[in-house]
């Protein structure tokens, strides 16, 4: 039955209406289901995606603008990117109908920039995620103006200014501004890269790569063909530095495991242009002659991984270590690591290590794993070899041979080590031979034998020392050498400061622990030189002692030389002292008998703490010596060659008792002391009595040319626990210097200070440390200075004390250029905040402020300029400090200063503070000013006599 026109028309133009219908939604339908595909689509793998507009025009390519897609928190990366434009051929056949063809046919993406970074805490995602993605690779793509950053923890990749695109039939195209790569191992930036590509089988391959001058890549392939089934790959052939490198790297991490597996080989590597190339400060050379490394497994885990190396680098220097050979092949497998050999050749040194070990199945017994090795060494030169290990070349010499194997299991250690050598040198100290056996026992370390022979002298040592935890030990040793000055070097400053030269003989012998060891050693030393700086003549030594923990007993203890013989028996104990039956004899004659027991800790004193602080105030001191009727002179000749000291003295010391309640007696007579350069004799009687820690002394000193000094005291003497109230207990001095002339002191007490001058005075002193009170007076005439700090030469002065204070009747200060007199008064109630208040009777002024802060070096006194100067005059010039102190103040108070009356006189000018250790510098110092002393009056000649004749 014909079919009706008009039927044949209403559908026809109900198809034309459908497909205008289909052409003029399509485009938003393909927009809107394209929207929802990528939100769902994100959704799953745990991204945001955020799109301002999209762009599908009928039987064209989607257009999206203003793309952003970020990463979820709960995702195993942290994703920012955007971009302005992306252009995207769909094949809507195989969206809708899920098949296995290309979801995407081209993908355009332009001004791409990003940021990737691991999240080591986010779920990775799954399965149908990377399913997802591989779908979505397209079979044509370009990336242009791209710039990404990746961070993998320390590891950081910078893309900058990318070009990226692939083809399945044409050659594609690579570029990029600059690629940076950060990482532990690797620091280095390549620029201006240009290079091709090819897209097929969703496998990228980018070749023709130039990264640097030598370093040009072949190929690099990044299989994504199995992305579904969560492995990747990436292989590459690499042009490096002369040699080839070539490597095929694959990762599978299904159900949450990661599975590597790389496959890698070198050869001919030049590692100076390796060195340079890769931007390395310090110069290789050499060459990687052959690598080759496997790997399979989880590199997190890898006691069930597999592994093999093999390595030979030949002609290698660095800094000034060099090999001719080093070649290292080493396996992984079955938990265990197997060294199948490290060979190391340098000229004719040769070394071979072998050996196996077992991953220990529990993690305590990481310090108790598993292992045999071998070890053979033949080394002709040990200078050469040990600089191959970072040691200095000049301090190693001589031929050494090694032999030895070791095992360890079951936590028992065994093993034998054989070593000897001739013509050595070991840090310096040239060595003939030696031999060493080591063996290596199941609970102990025993050294069997260990010999050191040069020329005449010897050392030999045997011993064990048991691997327990507590490493108990028993060995001896004995020791012969002609000069101890030849290994000096080798022992702590402190003895190489103290000894020089000697010939010395020793044994030793000893056992024990780590908490606790003891023993016996000898010394027989015969012309030993002390250090230079006590000038004394080589000596002979015998000494013989025991040591326990905390204490060394000399039970013989002997010092000679040709004239003087030095006795007695020394015990050096933690808290404690003690020498007995000291003698001390010169040519022949008896100088010193006694005993002396202090308790006080020798260690403290070594490590820097005060004499005070190392007593030990809950024991007693003792102390018992006789000096007999002794020729100084003679005594200095017998020790030292030269007679630096003359004089007689005799002496008798008995003190014994608690620190804070010494008891005793003491006498001194002193006749005729001179010292080295210095022609003053001094002579000296002191009788001393102790009773209950209460010194009560009589002393009388007469210095050549000078009335006798007369000192008669008592004073309390607290050395315990009552030190600290030693200050406030009663005490009383009478001194008495009639004429003093300073120019004829000992150098060793004025260190020449005064050049000239009188001291006389008369002082009694009475009450308390802390706060004393003074009567008597003292006086300095004609007082003639080194240069000091106040650039004075020339000093004269009377103090007079009454009480708690004293008036300075006048003290005139002087140098060629200015004359200065001052008076005034101080206040000494406290001897912690002494104050002195001077006041001259000539106008003083400062000649210059201070410029940087107020500490001062010291002071120094000028003339005065006739011009007024800007800063106002100086009434007073108050010093305030403490005895013994180093905080003291100087304060400069002007006319305009308000003041109060005070006994202690707290001024409130201008303070300074003197610098501790302080150079006299002129930034430092503070110049004040007074009026230049007046020129002396031109002399007139004598008026010539008239003669009688004309």
């Amino acid at each position: 039955m014909p079919f009706p026109k008009k039927q044949l028309l209403r559908t026809s133009i109900l198809a034309i209406l459908a497909a205008i219908l289909v052409i003029v939604s399509t485009p938003f339908v393909v927009a809107a289901g394209l929207r929802a595909w990528i939100w769902w689509q994100a959704r799953q793998q745990q991204l945001t995606v955020e799109i301002k507009k999209i762009d599908a025009p009928f039987l064209h390519p989607v257009v999206l603008h203003d793309i952003h897609i970020a990463s979820t928190p709960a995702s195993a990366f942290r994703i920012d990117v955007t971009a302005p434009r992306a252009t995207i051929s769909l094949n809507l056949r195989s969206i809708l109908l899920r098949t296995r063809d290309r979801a995407v046919q081209v993908l355009a993406v332009e001004g791409l920039r990003g940021e990737l970074h691991r999240n080591v805490s986010g779920a990775s995602l799954p399965e149908q995620g990377w399913s997802a993605v591989q779908k979505a690779l397209p079979a044509n793509f370009s990336f242009d103006r791209v710039d990404l950053r990746i961070e993998n923890g320390p590891t950081v990749i910078v893309l900058r200014n990318l070009s990226l695109n692939g083809n399945e039939i044409e050659t594609g195209r690579f570029s990029a501004g600059e690629v940076m790569i950060t990482s532990p191992w690797l620091r280095q930036t390549f620029s201006a890269l240009r290079g091709s590509t090819t897209w097929q089988e969703d496998r990228l391959t980018i070749a023709g790569l130039s990264l640097a001058p030598g370093l040009d890549v072949q190929s690099i392939t990044a299989d994504l063909a199995h992305l579904s089934k969560q492995r990747v790959g990436i292989e590459f052939d690499v042009d490096a530095f002369g040699g080839k490198i070539r490597a095929n790297v694959s990762n599978e991490w299904r159900a949450h495991q990661s599975n590597w597996i790389l496959i890698g080989s070198a050869t001919d590597i030049s590692l100076p242009r390796t060195s340079e190339g890769l931007g390395f400060t310090d110069r290789v050379n050499g060459i990687l002659h052959a690598c080759k490394f496997t790997f399979r497994g989880d590199p997190h885990d890898p006691t069930h991984a597999t592994a093999s190396l093999w390595t030979e680098i030949t002609g290698l220097t660095w800094r000034n270590r060099a090999a001719d050979v080093i070649m290292l092949g080493a396996a992984l497998y079955n938990r265990k690591v197997a060294v199948q050999q490290l060979y190391v050749k340098q000229g004719k040194n040769q070394l071979t290590l072998s050996g196996e070990a077992a991953f220990p199945s529990k993690t305590f017994d990481w310090f108790n794993p598993d292992f045999q090795g071998d070890i053979s060494a033949s080394i002709s030169n040990l200078g050469d070899f040990a600089s191959l290990f970072g040691a200095n070349a000049g301090d190693f010499a001589g031929e050494i041979s090694i032999e030895g194997t070791m095992n360890a299991r079951e936590r028992k250690i065994g093993g034998h080590l054989a070593s000897s050598g001739n013509s050595l040198s070991i840090f310096k100290t040239p060595i003939d031979s030696f031999a060493a056996k080591v063996n290596l026992k199941a609970s102990e370390l025993e050294i069997e034998q260990l010999e050191l022979y040069r020329q005449n002298d010897v050392l030999r040592a045997q011993g064990k020392i048991e691997l327990a935890p507590n490493h108990a030990y028993s060995g001896k040793a004995t020791l012969a050498a002609a000069n101890i000055g030849d290994y000096l070097h080798l022992f702590p400053s402190s003895w190489s400061a103290a000894v020089e030269a000697g010939k010395v003989n020793s044994d030793w012998s000893g056992d024990g622990n780590a908490t606790s060891h003891s023993g016996t050693f000898h010394v027989s030393a015969r012309g030993v030189r002390v250090s230079k700086q006590l000038g004394l003549l080589p000596v002979d030594a015998e000494l013989e002692a025991a040591y326990a923990p905390g204490n060394i007993f000399f039970r013989q203890a002997h010092l000679t030389n040709e004239h003087a013989s030095l006795n007695g028996f020394v015990t050096i104990a933690s808290n404690y002292l003690q020498l007995q039956a000291v003698a001390l004899d010169v040519n022949g004659k008896a100088k010193l008998r006694g005993n002396i027991f202090l308790p006080i800790a020798i260690s403290k004193i070594s490590q820097g703490t005060n004499l005070l602080n190392a007593l030990d105030p809950r024991q007693k001191v003792d102390l018992d010596l006789d000096i007999e009727p002794t020729d100084l002179g003679e005594v200095a000749t017998a020790l030292t060659g030269r007679a630096g000291m003359t004089g007689f003295v005799a002496a008798r010391l008995s003190i014994f008792g608690g620190l804070d309640a010494l008891q005793g007696w003491t006498e001194v007579h002193l006749r005729d002391l001179t010292v080295a350069n210095d022609a003053a004799r001094s002579s000296a009687e002191v009788d001393m009595r102790l009773a209950a820690g209460t010194l009560s002394t009589k002393a009388g000193v007469q210095f050549s040319g000078c009335n006798p000094l007369s000192l008669d005291a008592s004073l309390p003497i607290r050395l315990g626990e009552k030190r600290d109230t030693a200050s406030t207990e009663r005490w009383s001095a009478n001194l008495s210097f009639p004429a003093l002339f300073l120019a004829r002191l000992p150098r060793y007490l004025s260190h020449d200070f005064f050049r000239d001058g009188i001291l006389s005075g008369k002082l009694a002193v009475t009450d308390t440390m802390r706060h004393p009170r003074i009567s008597g007076d003292v006086q300095l005439t004609n007082g003639k200075l080194a240069e000091t700090s106040l650039h004075i030469t020339e000093a004269s002065g009377r103090l007079t004390f009454k009480g708690q204070t004293a008036s300075i009747d006048f003290a005139n200060l002087g140098n060629q250029d200015v004359a200065l007199w001052l008076h005034g008064e101080a206040n000494l109630s406290d001897t912690e905040a002494i104050d002195i208040r001077l006041m001259g009777t000539q106008p003083i002024i400062e000649l210059a402020p201070h410029p940087k802060s107020d500490c001062i070096s010291g002071v120094k006194i000028m003339p005065a300029p006739t011009i007024q100067p800007m800063l106002g005059g100086i009434d007073q010039i108050v010093l305030h400090g403490g005895v013994g102190a180093s905080d003291w103040t100087l304060t400069l108070m002007g006319s305009g200063n308000e003041q109060a009356p005070d006994p202690k006189f707290v001024a409130a000018g201008r303070t300074f503070h003197f610098c501790a250790h302080a150079e006299a510098a002129e930034d430092q110092m503070l110049f004040l000013g007074c009026e230049p002393r007046p020129a002396p009056a031109p002399v007139k000649p004598p008026a010539r006599k008239r003669s009688r004749h004309r």
